[in-house]
């Protein structure tokens, strides 16, 4: 199998859905790995809903690996949305987040009941 190739039925690598509470607060929940493989959809997902959601929670506490480019999207997205907050549990995603800086000007949250909004 050549890289970037998945096997059949095997699951994709990234899923992102949407759903908006009934406060009107917009919720991306990624599942997967955002990397340069996946983070063209990301972007597409995470922008769309910047540009139509007042305030915007993005719920990244099942993504595994968020790569260089994918930290560029969250900047993107914190620059454009006018409330934008980040769920993050992963040691991994939280380790990425505060040794690129990214996540020193994020509103970045363990848990979405921590937002009181």
């Amino acid at each position: 199998m050549l890289p970037g190739q998945r096997v059949p039925g095997e699951a994709p690598p990234l899923a992102v859905t949407t759903s908006r509470r009934k406060d009107g607060v917009l919720v991306l929940t990624a599942v997967g790995e955002i990397d340069a493989a996946t983070v063209g959809r990301f972007r597409t997902e995470l922008t769309g809903a910047c540009v139509t959601g007042r305030q915007v929670i993005l719920d990244l506490s099942r993504v595994g690996f968020l790569s260089c480019a994918g930290l560029h999207v969250l900047e993107e997205a914190n620059a454009v949305a006018p409330r934008f907050s980040v769920i993050v549990k992963t040691p991994l995603v939280s380790r990425i987040l505060d040794v690129s800086g990214v996540g020193a000007g994020l509103d970045v949250r363990r848990d979405v009941e921590d937002l009181r909004l």
